[in-house]
């Protein structure tokens, strides 16, 4: 072999070095970044479950007020007709709840919770029907307004028409 044949395979055997250190360096620094990336999310993650041990007593306080208050689900008829009665606003002074429609119940919607419901419209003066609204949605009955709108009724100045969504949450535990 001639010497110029020598140097150009030692210059290809350095550049070949070379090229392995800088490709296994690349390699090595995004390895280190993800692993640092994989530490941080489990630091962060140990805080969190260091925070829920502190939090023990008040969750599993929660839980057993839950397992004591939380209606129990007993059969989708019985359920529905609970909360049809509730919406037609019997006994409540001013208004007038109509255009009652069920929600479909799913039963294997939530681990936490089976919802029931109605859509309905409620008419009557503003004080009247937000005070019902109000004794509608305590938390201790697991009762929800969802979707509510407000708007007045053009044939009477003095009342309001409310639409809204009444739902109620059942222990799904009893299935």
């Amino acid at each position: 072999m001639k010497p110029s044949e020598k140097r150009l395979l030692l210059l290809l055997l350095g550049l070949a070095v070379v090229g392995a250190v800088v490709l296994s360096s690349g390699l090595y620094f995004k390895k280190r970044d993800e692993l640092r990336a994989d530490r941080v999310a489990l630091d962060e993650e140990w805080a969190y479950i260091e925070k829920l041990f502190e939090e023990k007593e008040l969750w599993e306080m929660r839980a057993n007020w839950l397992a004591a208050n939380q209606p129990k689900f007993t059969s989708s008829d019985k359920v529905a007709n609970d909360i049809f009665e509730i919406a037609q606003a019997k006994g409540v002074e001013g208004v007038e709840a109509s255009k009652q429609v069920l929600i479909p119940i799913d039963e294997e919607e939530s681990l936490h919770y089976i919802q029931a419901g109605v859509s309905l419209q409620a008419k009557g003066a503003l004080p009247d029907v937000l005070r019902w609204i109000y004794e509608l949605s305590q938390p201790e009955t697991f009762r929800v307004v969802r979707d509510l709108s407000l708007t007045p009724d053009k044939e009477d100045p003095e009342s309001v028409i409310a639409k809204f969504d009444l739902l109620r949450w059942y222990d799904p535990k009893n299935i």
